[in-house]
């Protein structure tokens, strides 16, 4: 049985909690392999050298950063350091552990054309960096999970012309547990998940079906966004949005923290009536 982790790349995550949770589970004998994000690396990265960074927006409100030549730089820079440090913090916990770049295991079609909203203004950009996800090496997860090792993945992927592009990390989660058929997909983050009242922490929504997805889209707001679609794209038994920053955050995902969107069949199992 395999499980999918993304530990989210926002301000204020702290990953040892993380780490030590997911070593004694994988110690246990489970499969995990991890997804990592990089945003406040490469913003903190970006301040550094004096880039500014800018967003995107596209028509429907998911909002991407704006990657063009220099950014993309950074932005592999960023993604490179943050698999470093988790994979050298798991395998300090005992785990054997496999860092990978994304563009190894992760493959994507280059943007050419992107309607949004860049500073509030419609553009149509042509020299982005970033990628629709296109492929997943499932063989290669395989081989390294098989043979007792932790695939740890950068939020980086190889276009069609050989180019690094930005990838979703919430998506490429969502990508890698579909390819591998996933029991459940966990995605951390620093909010508690999907909230009823952005600013209200506890009005969290704790369950529903992925049948009824379309129904709590309108609650989400800013990266939740991607994270709904994330559990649509995934089409495993269970995803669940929760807190990187609870006490053994995993042992309590699993146990009912955060929102669960459940499947068809597991939402009938647990008796989810809607």
């Amino acid at each position: 049985m395999i499980h999918v982790l993304k530990i989210g790349g926002g301000a204020g995550i702290n990953p040892d909690p993380v780490l030590d949770n997911l070593a004694r589970r994988i110690a246990g004998g489970e499969w995990w392999v991890v997804v990592h994000g990089a945003s406040d690396e490469a913003n903190r990265l970006a301040e550094r050298v004096g880039l500014t960074v800018q967003t995107l927006s596209s028509p429907d409100g998911h909002v991407s950063r704006y990657t063009d030549a220099q950014m993309i730089e950074l932005y592999c820079a960023a993604a490179g350091a943050v698999n470093q440090r988790l994979v050298a913090g798991l395998a300090m916990r005992g785990l054997w552990v496999a860092g990978l770049a994304g563009p190894a295991v992760i493959t994507a079609r280059r943007k050419t054309a992107i309607r949004a909203l860049r500073n509030g203004r419609p553009v149509i950009v042509r020299d982005d960096f970033s990628g629709t996800i296109e492929g997943v090496d499932e063989r290669l997860l395989r081989l390294l999970l098989e043979g007792s090792y932790t695939p740890v993945i950068a939020p980086v992927a190889l276009g069609t012309g050989g180019e690094r592009l930005n990838v979703d990390g919430d998506l490429v989660a969502a990508r890698v547990a579909r390819a591998l058929a996933a029991q459940t997909l966990i995605i951390l983050s620093n909010v508690p998940g999907l909230l009823r009242d952005p600013a209200d922490p506890t009005s969290v929504v704790p369950t529903f079906a992925l049948a009824d997805l379309s129904r709590y889209e309108p609650l989400a707001q800013g990266r939740m966004k991607k994270k709904l679609l994330a559990a649509r794209e995934a089409h495993v038994p269970r995803v669940i949005l929760s807190d990187a920053g609870l006490p053994a955050p995993l042992d309590a995902a699993l146990a009912g923290a955060g929102t669960h969107i459940l499947a068809e069949t597991e939402a009938e199992h647990v008796g989810y009536a809607g």
